[in-house]
C-alpha cells in the first residue's frame, strides 16, 4: 500500500491497523463506487470478534470515516443489526441512541422523530439521498418500511454547513438494501421470506425478497411487504383506535460502468390505508379514513478513476411525492376529502479532491451545490384547508469543505491532529397560490478539530451555525384550526393567520466531547468504546406555534380541552354567556427571540466473542431565554443499558435491554410533566446453519416487559403497554 493511499484512509479517519486493513480498504473502495456506507453489524451471530470491521459514517462529513472517530455524536446502525432488532416502524430503531426519540404516541401516523428537541423540518431526513421534506402537525414525517433499510445514520448536531436548511437538529440518512448486503463471499443470487406478529398491536407481516448480482458489477434488489394491525393496546389497559393496511414495495439497481463508476436507480412506495382519529397523535377523537401514499425515485452517479485523487465525484437526482388524503366519517366534514400533498424534486453534486501538502499533512477538499423544489397542495374539497397551503418554495445551496490532517503531531508517533472548516450559502423563495413571496438567504460555517495523542483515545470539538427556512404552513396559513363547542353546540373557532414576516431559525452550536477505545481488554479480539459529547445551542428567531385560544370562565364546565392542541394553555376569556361565538382564537407561526438547548450524550460498548454490553445516556434542557420555559420537544434525562449474551455453539444469542428515564417537571404547563418509569424488554434469536432448519431464523422479544405505564414528554397518549414480538424467516441463497 503507498504511503499517500495509507495516509489518506487515515485523513477520512478509516484506521489501517492490524488485519481489519485489507477489509477497510476494500469497505472505501466500494463506497467510492456504490456511495453507500460500508457496515458490519456487531451483533452478527456468526462472526468472529476478530473479524470485526467498524461501522463507517458518511453522512457526518460526506466522506467515509469511521463512525466511532468521527468529531461529533453519530450512530450508524447495518443492515444485520436492523434486522436483529425486528422493528415495525422507524422509531423501534431510536430506543438506544442517546439525544433521539420518536414522540407522537404508538400509531404509526402520529410518529415525529426528534434529535436534541428538534423535530419536524429542524430535522433532514434523506433517503437513498433524496430529502423527504414532508412535515405535517399529525400525519407523520417519513414513510419507509424498516424491512427495506439497509442502513441507518444518525447525525447529531448542526449539520446545515454540509446539508443546509433544517440541520439545526441533525441529519437521518437511510439507505435501502441491496444484493450485497443479503449475499455472502461467492453467492449471486437469493430469496429471503418472512412472518412476524406483533402482540400490542396485532400486526401481520409479511415479506419477500429477491435479489441477485447477475454479472460482476451488477446488483438488482426487489421487495414487497404487507403490514396489517388494529388498535393499539396501552399500558394502562386501554386501546387507541387505530386500523393499519399496509402494502410497500421496493426495486434498486447498481451498476458498475467500468473505472470505479457506478450508476444506482431507486424506486420505493410506500401505501397505508389507515382508519384514526383525524389527529393521530392524541388519544380520542372522530374517526378519519386516511390514505397514505409515498414514492421516491433517485438516480444516483459516483466515479473514483483509477490513479488520480482529484475525481470521487457523486451525484442525484431525485423525486419525492408524499400524499396524506383524509376522509371524516363523522361531524361537519363528513364525507369531504381533505387534502396534503408534498412533491419535492432535488439534484445533488459533491466532489472530493484529495492532496498531500507534505508528507505529513493531508488535505481533503469537498465542495458542491444542491437545488430543490417543494411543491404544495391543501385543500378542503374545493376550498382551503386551514393550516395546509398550496404552493412553492425552491432551495439553492453551494458549499465547500477542506480538511487539513497532520499526522504525527507534536512528534506523536502514533498521534493525528485534525481541523475540518466548511461553509455554505443558502437561497430560499417561497410562494402561495395567490402570488405572495417571501425570499431570504443564509450563510452556515463550521469548523471541527479532533486531536488524538494516541491511537486509543481522542477529543474534538467544533463551532457551527445552523437555519432552517420558514415552511409554507408557517409563512401562509389560513382558514380554520379547530372549532370550538360549549354546552350550547358551536361556540367558535381557532383560525389560521399567516405571518409573512417570519425569519429564519438560526442557531450556534458549541460542542466539546472525548473518546476511547481499547481492544483485547479481557480476551483476543474483544473491544471497549466510549464516547461522549456535551453541546450547547444558542437560538435566534426561534419558529414556534403560538395557540391563543379563548374560553368561558363563568361555567367551569366548559372548557372546550378536546379540541385544543395539548400543551397549548388558554391566552385570554370571554364569557359565551354574553357572546355567543366568543370561544374563539387564532394560531400563528411566530419567532421566539432567543433560546438555549444544552445537553450530554454518552455511548459505550463492550463486546467480545461471548458478551456485549452497552449503555447509552442522555440529559437535555431547553428554554425560552425570555420566559424560562421549555421549547421545542424537550425529553427526560434517560440511560439505556444491554447486556447481550452469545451462544455461537448453537448461533443464537439472548439479551435484556432496560431503559430509565428521569421525571420532568419543568417550565410552568402542567399538562407536560411526566412521572419517571422504565421499561424492560428481553430478547432471543436462533439462526441454524445445519440440519433441516438450515436458512430459517427465528426470533421473539417481550417489549415493555412488565405492562409500565408511561407517557413521553410532548405525546399525548400513554406508550404501548406489552407486545410479544415474533418473527420467522427463512433465507435461500446460493
Amino acid at each position: 500500500m503507498s504511503k499517500f493511499i495509507e495516509r489518506d484512509m487515515q485523513s477520512v479517519g478509516v484506521r489501517t491497523g492490524k488485519a481489519g486493513r485489507s477489509a477497510l480498504l476494500g469497505g472505501v473502495s466500494a463506497l467510492a463506487i456504490s456511495g453507500a456506507a460500508l457496515f458490519v453489524s456487531t451483533g452478527a451471530m456468526a462472526e468472529e470478534a476478530s473479524d470485526r470491521v467498524a461501522p463507517i459514517s458518511v453522512t457526518a462529513t460526506r466522506t467515509p470515516m469511521e463512525a466511532f472517530a468521527v468529531p461529533g455524536m453519530v450512530t450508524v446502525k447495518g443492515a444485520d443489526e436492523i434486522a436483529e432488532e425486528m422493528p415495525s416502524n422507524l422509531g423501534d430503531l431510536f430506543d438506544d441512541i442517546p439525544g433521539v426519540t420518536a414522540v407522537g404516541g404508538p400509531r404509526r401516523t402520529g410518529e415525529e422523530p426528534t434529535i436534541r428537541g428538534f423535530s419536524g423540518a429542524d430535522i433532514i431526513v434523506t433517503l437513498d439521498g433524496a430529502r423527504q421534506n414532508f412535515v405535517s402537525g399529525h400525519h407523520g414525517r417519513v414513510f419507509i418500511d424498516p424491512a427495506f433499510l439497509g442502513e441507518l445514520e444518525v447525525v447529531r448536531g448542526s449539520s446545515s454547513a454540509l446539508y443546509g436548511s433544517g440541520g439545526t437538529g441533525g441529519v437521518i440518512a437511510l439507505r435501502t438494501l441491496s444484493a450485497d448486503d443479503l449475499l455472502r463471499d461467492g453467492q449471486t443470487r437469493g430469496l429471503q421470506t418472512g412472518l412476524s406478529f406483533r402482540s400490542g398491536n396485532d400486526e401481520f407481516a409479511q415479506r419477500l425478497l429477491a435479489y441477485t448480482k447477475p454479472i460482476v458489477g451488477a446488483d438488482i434488489f426487489a421487495g414487497l411487504v404487507l403490514r396489517q394491525s388494529g388498535d393499539v393496546r396501552l399500558g394502562n389497559g386501554t386501546e387507541l383506535e387505530a386500523e393499519d393496511d399496509i402494502i410497500s414495495g421496493l426495486v434498486k439497481g447498481t451498476f458498475d460502468l467500468g473505472d470505479n463508476t457506478a450508476l444506482r436507480l431507486s424506486w420505493q412506495r410506500f401505501s397505508d390505508d389507515a382508519r384514526e382519529p383525524g389527529n393521530g397523535q392524541v388519544a380520542g377523537g372522530a374517526l378519519n379514513d386516511k390514505n397514505i401514499d409515498s414514492e421516491t425515485f433517485t438516480l444516483g452517479f459516483t466515479s473514483k478513476p483509477a490513479g488520480q485523487n482529484l475525481v470521487d465525484f457523486s451525484g442525484v437526482v431525485y423525486s419525492s411525492t408524499n400524499t396524506v388524503d383524509e376522509t371524516p366519517l363523522t361531524g361537519t366534514d363528513t364525507g369531504v376529502l381533505l387534502k396534503r400533498d408534498l412533491d419535492t424534486v432535488g439534484l445533488e453534486m459533491t466532489n472530493t479532491s484529495r492532496f498531500m501538502l507534505s508528507d505529513d499533512v493531508a488535505l481533503a477538499v469537498t465542495g458542491g451545490f444542491e437545488v430543490a423544489r417543494d411543491s404544495a397542495v391543501g385543500a378542503r374539497g374545493t376550498g382551503v384547508r386551514g393550516g395546509v397551503v398550496t404552493g412553492d418554495q425552491d432551495f439553492f445551496g453551494a458549499f465547500v469543505q477542506t480538511a487539513f490532517t497532520w499526522f504525527t503531531p507534536f512528534g506523536l508517533e502514533d498521534g493525528e491532529f485534525s481541523v475540518t472548516p466548511g461553509v455554505r450559502f443558502d437561497t430560499f423563495d417561497s410562494a402561495n397560490m395567490a402570488g405572495t413571496e417571501t425570499s431570504d438567504s443564509q450563510v452556515s460555517p463550521k469548523i471541527t478539530a479532533r486531536f488524538a495523542p494516541a491511537p486509543w483515545t481522542f477529543v474534538y470539538g467544533s463551532y457551527g451555525d445552523a437555519f432552517r427556512a420558514p415552511r409554507l404552513d408557517e409563512l401562509f396559513s389560513q382558514g380554520t384550526h379547530f372549532p370550538v363547542f360549549g354546552p350550547g353546540g358551536l361556540a367558535g373557532f381557532n383560525t389560521f393567520i399567516p405571518n409573512t414576516t417570519l425569519e429564519a431559525q438560526s442557531t450556534t452550536t458549541w460542542e466539546a466531547g472525548l473518546g476511547f477505545e481499547f481492544e483485547d481488554v479481557l480476551s483476543v479480539g474483544d473491544i471497549f468504546q466510549a464516547k461522549g459529547g456535551y453541546y450547547s445551542t444558542q437560538g435566534e428567531n426561534f419558529l414556534s406555534l403560538e395557540v391563543d385560544q379563548r374560553a368561558d370562565v363563568t361555567n367551569p364546565q366548559f372548557f372546550p380541552a378536546p379540541f385544543l392542541v395539548p400543551g397549548f394553555t388558554c391566552l385570554a376569556f370571554v364569557s359565551i354567556a354574553v357572546d355567543p361565538a366568543g370561544c374563539g382564537g387564532t394560531t400563528q407561526a411566530v419567532n421566539i427571540a432567543d433560546a438555549e438547548l444544552s445537553g450530554f450524550e454518552l455511548e459505550t460498548s463492550y463486546d467480545s466473542d461471548r458478551f456485549r454490553l452497552s449503555l447509552s445516556a442522555q440529559t437535555m434542557e431547553t428554554k425560552n431565554m425570555a420566559t424560562g420555559q421549555p421549547i421545542g420537544i424537550e425529553q427526560a434525562d434517560q440511560i439505556t443499558a444491554d447486556i447481550r449474551v452469545k451462544l455461537p455453539e448453537v448461533n443464537s444469542f439472548v439479551g435484556w435491554q432496560s431503559t430509565f428515564a428521569d421525571d420532568f417537571s419543568e417550565g410552568a404547563d402542567t399538562s407536560q410533566y411526566r412521572d419517571s418509569y422504565q421499561i424492560h424488554e428481553v430478547y432471543a434469536r436462533w439462526r441454524p446453519v445445519e440440519g433441516p432448519l438450515g436458512g430459517f431464523a427465528f426470533g421473539v422479544t417481550a417489549e415493555n416487559l412488565f405492562d409500565a405505564e408511561y407517557q413521553r414528554v410532548s405525546s399525548f397518549t400513554l406508550e404501548e403497554g406489552r407486545s410479544v414480538l415474533v418473527d420467522v424467516t427463512y433465507t435461500l441463497n446460493w
